[in-house]
C-alpha cells in the first residue's frame, strides 16, 4: 500500500517534465526531487540483478532519462502525453530503464538471461507501447480510461464514511496531518480503523494475499478489473491503487 500511497504525482512534476531539457537550475532541483519522491517507496525486482544500488540507478535514471544530459540526447521527441499524469507512471518509467540495464549487462558480461525469469520480463517489454502506463494495463486487458471509469463507479458505490477513509488513506488528503486518526476525528467517523481493514487500505502485519483479496478493493480488483490478487501482478495492482487514489479527489468534502 505504501508505494501507491506515495505515487501521486503533480501538476508541477508534469508541467517540468514537459520542458525537461529546458529547464532552469532550480527547476532542474525540482524535478529531481520529485522524480526521487516518487521512487523512494519503490523496490522493482529488476533491482536485486543490478550490480548497481539504487540510490546510483535512480540518479543515473534521472541524469539519462529524465534531464536527458547525455550527449547528444539534449533533445526529447516524446510527445506532451507522455510526460507522467502519476507518480506510479515514474516508477514504470524507472523500471523501463532498468531493463535496458539488463538487457545492456546482459551483452557487456554474458549474463544467463533465464535468471528469475528475467529473460522473459526483457522479451515483453522490448515490445512494450510507448506508454508505460499503458503497457502494464494492456496485459490484463484494460486501459487507464477504463480503470479511471470503473474506479469512479467504486468509489461512487461506497458510503461517506469509506470515501473518507480511502481519502484518507491513498487519496487526495493521505498527506495530511494525523494521517487516518486526523481525517476519522475531523469527520468523525465512527469504526474507521474496522472501515479501513474491511475496505483494504490497512492490512494486519500478519496478513497475505487472500486477505487483501477479501477486502472491498481486493474484490473490485479481481472482479471488476479481472486482475488476480497475486504477487505476479503487483506492478498492475500497484497502478490500479493508484488511479483509485488520483480518482478519490473527486469526492472531497
Amino acid at each position: 500500500m505504501n508505494a501507491a500511497q506515495e505515487s501521486g504525482a503533480t501538476p508541477v512534476l508534469t508541467d517540468l517534465w514537459r520542458r525537461r531539457t529546458h529547464l532552469s537550475h532550480d527547476e532542474m532541483v525540482s524535478i529531481y526531487n520529485l522524480v526521487k519522491g516518487a521512487l523512494r517507496t519503490y523496490h522493482p525486482p529488476e533491482l536485486q540483478s543490478l550490480r548497481e544500488d539504487k540510490e546510483e540507478l535512480v540518479a543515473q535514471f534521472i541524469y539519462s532519462k529524465v534531464l536527458r544530459l547525455e550527449p547528444g540526447h539534449t533533445e526529447s521527441h516524446a510527445s506532451e502525453q507522455s510526460a507522467p499524469s502519476s507518480g506510479y507512471a515514474v516508477c514504470t518509467y524507472f523500471r523501463r530503464f532498468l531493463i535496458d540495464c539488463l538487457r545492456s549487462a546482459s551483452y557487456q558480461r554474458d549474463v544467463s538471461m533465464e535468471v528469475d525469469g528475467i529473460g522473459q520480463q526483457v522479451d515483453e517489454h522490448a515490445h512494450a507501447v510507448d506508454d508505460p502506463v499503458q503497457s502494464v494495463l494492456m496485459q490484463h486487458g484494460l486501459d487507464e480510461a477504463r480503470v479511471r471509469h470503473l474506479a469512479r463507479e467504486f468509489i461512487g458505490g461506497l458510503d461517506k464514511y469509506e470515501q473518507l477513509v480511502l481519502a484518507g488513506t491513498l487519496g487526495w488528503c493521505s498527506g495530511g496531518k494525523g494521517g487516518l486518526f486526523g481525517i476519522a476525528s475531523r469527520h468523525h467517523i465512527p469504526s474507521y480503523h474496522y472501515r479501513a481493514v474491511k475496505l483494504g487500505v490497512t492490512l494486519k502485519k500478519c496478513a497475505q494475499s487472500e486477505d487483501f483479496a477479501a477486502t472491498k478493493i481486493g474484490r473490485w480488483i479481481s472482479g471488476a478489473l479481472g486482475i488476480a490478487i497475486s504477487a505476479d501482478n503487483q506492478a498492475a495492482i500497484l497502478l490500479v491503487l493508484n488511479l483509485l487514489a488520483v480518482e478519490s479527489s473527486q469526492y472531497s468534502p
